[in-house]
C-alpha cells in the first residue's frame, strides 16, 4: 500500500499549486479606472473604430446644391420671387412661375399649391383675411392677356375670381378685409367680395400713379411702391411719401409701426424710411445692400422682421442656391439681429 500513499501525496501537492482562470465565471467585471494600467477593450467584430477623437472639430454642415451656408437664407433654389407676404410669424412666397409655398424662420418651406401663369408671371400674393378658417390664398397674374386674381386652396385647382385690364406690374392686398388690387397704374377695391364667387363692381382707389409694383398695409393704411417719370416713389393713394429720383426699378413694399421699406432690385438694396402718422420722419436708410443680389419681393412678419425674395435668375447674377428667401438683418422694430 506504500505506493498508494505516495500517489495521494503527489495529487494533493499538485492541487495546492494549481491556478484556475475564473474570468469566464464573471465575464462582466468592471474595467479598472483610468490610470490603473488596464488596456482599452478591443472593438467588437465588424464594428469600425471611432472616426474622431476628443477635441476634434465636428463634421462639416450639410452640403448640396440647395443648401445655403448663410443662416439668414430660409428657402433656396426657387424661381424668381416677386411676391412675399406676411402670414403671422410665417410668410407666403409666390414664385413668378406660379408655385406658392409657406416659409418660416425656424422650419422648412411647405408647398401650398400652384397656379398657371401661362406666358405671364405671378407678381403678388395675399392670404385671405379668414385664412385661419378658410385656408385660402389669392395671387395676381399679369402679362398674359387680362390681369387676373386667382384663388387657391391647398391641394385644389385655382379659380379666377377677378379680371382687370392687361398690365405688366401690380400688387394685391386686403385692406380692412377688402380685396384691393393694382394693375399697371390703377388701384381698385372690391367691397362686395367676401371670398365666394366672383369679385365684381370694383371701386377705383387711385389711378395714374405710375407703374405700381407693390401694395402693402399697416392697419388700415395703404401704401404702394411705383415707378414714375420722377423715379421710384413710395406713396399712399393721396400723397407721395418719398421719392428716389436716381432709381429706375422697384419691387415690393413692407410697412411696420415705425418704417416703410422698399425693394430696389437694380441697386440690390432695400431701404427703410422712418414713419409716423403716415408721413416720413427722416431719410431712408439701407437695410441690406448687395449681399443677396436683386431683392424684389418684400414682406414684414412677426414683430417687423423683413423677409426678402430675390429675382437674380430674372436679370441678376444668380449663385448656386438662387433664387432665395432671406431674413434681412437688423429689420425688426426692436432693432438687433432679426433672427434673435
Amino acid at each position: 500500500m506504500r505506493w498508494l500513499a505516495l500517489l495521494l501525496t503527489v495529487v494533493l501537492t499538485a492541487a495546492a499549486c494549481a491556478r484556475f482562470d475564473d474570468r469566464l465565471d464573471d465575464p462582466f467585471t468592471p474595467a479598472p479606472p483610468p490610470g490603473m494600467g488596464a488596456a482599452p477593450p478591443s472593438s467588437p467584430p465588424d464594428q469600425s473604430p471611432p472616426t474622431s477623437e476628443p477635441g476634434e472639430s465636428p463634421p462639416p454642415p450639410e452640403q448640396g446644391p440647395c443648401v445655403d451656408p448663410d443662416p439668414a437664407v430660409i428657402a433656396t433654389c426657387l424661381d424668381p420671387v416677386r411676391a412675399v407676404t406676411g402670414l403671422g410669424e410665417r410668410a407666403l412666397v409666390a414664385e413668378a412661375s406660379g408655385a406658392v409655398s409657406v416659409v418660416a424662420i425656424d422650419a422648412p418651406p411647405e408647398d401650398f399649391g400652384r397656379v398657371d401663369p401661362g406666358d405671364g408671371r405671378v407678381v403678388a400674393a395675399a392670404a385671405s383675411p379668414d385664412y385661419a378658417e378658410d385656408r385660402l390664398v389669392y395671387v395676381l397674374v399679369v402679362g398674359d392677356g387680362p390681369s387676373r386674381v386667382e384663388r387657391l386652396a391647398r391641394g385644389d385647382s385655382p379659380t379666377t375670381v377677378a379680371e382687370l385690364p392687361p398690365a405688366s406690374t401690380g400688387g394685391l392686398v386686403f385692406v380692412d378685409e377688402v380685396l384691393t388690387v393694382a394693375a399697371g397704374s390703377e388701384v381698385v377695391r372690391f367691397p362686395d367680395f367676401s371670398g365666394i364667387g366672383r369679385a365684381e363692381r370694383p371701386d377705383v382707389v387711385t389711378r395714374d400713379v405710375g407703374e405700381v409694383h407693390g401694395l402693402c398695409t399697416h392697419g388700415e393704411d395703404l401704401y404702394m411702391s411705383a415707378l414714375t417719370e420722377r423715379g421710384v416713389v413710395a406713396r399712399t393713394p393721396d400723397h407721395v411719401v418719398w421719392t428716389w429720383p436716381d432709381q429706375q426699378s422697384v419691387g415690393g413694399c413692407a410697412a411696420t409701426d415705425s418704417t416703410l421699406s422698399l425693394a430696389l432690385p437694380d441697386s440690390m438694396r432695400v431701404d427703410s424710411l422712418p414713419m409716423a402718422g403716415g408721413a416720413s420722419r427722416g431719410q431712408p436708410q439701407p437695410v441690406v445692400e448687395e449681399d443677396y443680389g436683386r431683392i424684389t419681393g418684400l414682406a414684414a412678419v412677426g414683430d417687423g422682421v423683413l423677409l426678402g425674395g430675390t429675382t437674380n435668375k430674372g436679370g441678376g447674377s444668380p449663385v448656386e442656391t438662387d433664387d432665395r428667401v432671406v431674413v434681412l438683418p437688423n429689420s425688426g422694430d426692436g432693432g438687433g439681429d432679426a433672427r434673435t
